[in-house]
């Protein structure tokens, strides 16, 4: 059974709150994001991998 909306948008918060606490490991944070949207994207073929990131991601300004 794949996971809700509401599981994939709380895994995306919380990698968004790991980028703002933590902007000098923001590269290892990348490579967590890719791997966790991989594991989403197996798990629920509807998984859109952009919008996971863009939500993971803190807004640039």
């Amino acid at each position: 059974m794949s996971m809700s909306r509401k599981h994939y948008r709380a895994l995306a918060e919380i990698l968004r709150h790991a980028h703002e606490c933590y902007p000098e490991a923001a590269n290892a944070l990348d490579r967590v994001t890719q791997d966790v949207a991989g594991i989403c994207a197996e798990d629920n073929h509807h998984f859109r991998r952009q919008q996971f990131y863009d939500a993971a991601r803190p807004e640039t300004s």
